[in-house]
């Protein structure tokens, strides 16, 4: 999961959901923020949501808004998604979780910027 150089200070990085599963591998932001992400043209779920950690191996709770609400998106295949970076202010370590299990490894690309 190395990081790519990709314009206007964009970082891209992948992370892939497995085959069955619905979260992805865990996703250390180090200096950055996630601003975007893009699906696979095979998605199978049609939602995400994230889950986040102080600590690589930690314990993992759903990413909530300032309203409460666990932060959600509705995707589908071949999409890129803008994201809101005030929601990952103070976000190290994260994790996808897709609405429904993936039918085969499935690879994400988040676009991220620096803290």
């Amino acid at each position: 999961m190395g990081a790519l150089q990709s314009g206007r200070g964009v970082i891209t990085k992948s992370v892939t959901i497995s085959s069955g599963g619905t979260s992805s591998a865990e996703v250390d932001l180090e200096n950055f923020i996630l601003v975007g992400f893009e699906t696979p043209g095979t998605l199978t779920g049609t939602a995400m949501t994230f889950t986040v950690a102080a600590q690589s191996g930690g314990t993992f709770k759903a990413l909530k808004t300032s309203g409460g609400s666990a932060l959600s998106f509705t995707v589908s295949a071949s999409g890129y998604y803008s994201v809101d970076p005030v929601n990952f202010w103070g976000v190290r370590f994260m994790k996808f979780v897709s609405g429904s299990s993936e039918g085969a490894d499935r690879i994400l690309m988040l676009h991220l910027i620096a803290r």
